[in-house]
């Protein structure tokens, strides 16, 4: 492999993961048909023994680096220490709980090229039963990616892959709260990253209506007004844009949990 596509999986797991599907996931990893230089798998505070119990089960694995954290950092700390550890030009992010096509490894470095510094997939979204509810699809040009970013995330988190050096010029992912990606992307298209999705799906993310339903109440509502401010802070939103959205959602994650489900199936995906 040309040594401009070296390229590390980085993952974080904490104790609430559910260990069938981290099994899952890690195993999706390893039975990629192209594997990583390395695997780092972030371990962000103490973990249940049935997590630790996966991790042991891919010990043998030469590429597997495991990473203890003496106590939780949330998801944004925890990826940022990966980051500073790693040294291959690419990074490619798996999560903990979402099942890895078995040549995605193998498009996103086939994909990979000079121009382009950060790089994600559709996703097909399905539930704890593996029941497709749907593809969440994103624009494909970095130009339609700049503009998709005023309005939503323009990446899959658990698709993407980037140059170490960007993300680590960006200052990595920023401490906000479930938005942490957007933030970071947003970050790196402020700087000039050029971008784009491939239009195919290389992950199955593990969603749903109840985890959507789950997602309310004051602090997912002031991490969207924080996620508002970094945007307007960065260049790609205007002030009156973001009060316009950031109010707004931040009054969507106050509503009863089965209008926020409603909003999701009839709304967020269609």
């Amino acid at each position: 492999m040309a040594s401009e596509k070296t390229f590390t999986v980085l993952m974080a797991v904490y104790k609430n993961d559910d260990p069938a599907l981290f099994d899952m996931a890690l195993n999706s990893v390893f039975e990629n048909t192209l594997l990583p230089q390395r695997v780092l798998l972030i371990v962000d505070g103490p973990i249940p023994h049935t997590l630790d119990a996966v991790i042991i089960k891919y010990r043998h694995k030469n590429i597997l680096d495991v990473h203890y954290l003496p106590k939780n950092v949330g998801l944004a700390n925890a990826l940022n220490e990966g980051i500073s550890m790693i040294s291959t030009e690419w990074i490619i992010r798996a999560d903990a709980d979402d099942y890895n096509l078995p040549n995605r490894f193998e498009i996103l470095v086939d994909n990979m090229s000079s121009d382009i510094g950060l790089m994600g997939s559709l996703i097909q979204e399905v539930d704890k039963d593996n029941t497709k509810l749907g593809i969440r699809r994103v624009a494909s040009k970095h130009v339609e990616i700049l503009n998709f970013a005023k309005y939503r995330n323009p990446f899959n988190h658990m698709s993407v892959c980037y140059r170490t050096s960007a993300a680590k010029t960006a200052g990595g992912y920023p401490d906000i709260f479930l938005k942490e990606d957007y933030a970071l992307w947003a970050t790196m298209l402020s700087q000039g990253v050029l971008s784009k999705n491939l239009d195919v799906v290389l992950v199955n993310a593990t969603a749903g209506v109840d985890m959507y339903k789950r997602r309310g109440g004051i602090k997912y509502a002031l991490a969207e007004i924080e996620l508002q401010r970094h945007l307007l802070r960065v260049g790609i939103k205007s002030r009156l844009s973001a009060f316009i959205h950031g109010s707004s959602r931040a009054v969507a994650f106050l509503l009863p949990s089965s209008i926020r489900g409603l909003l999701y199936t009839k709304i967020l995906r269609s």
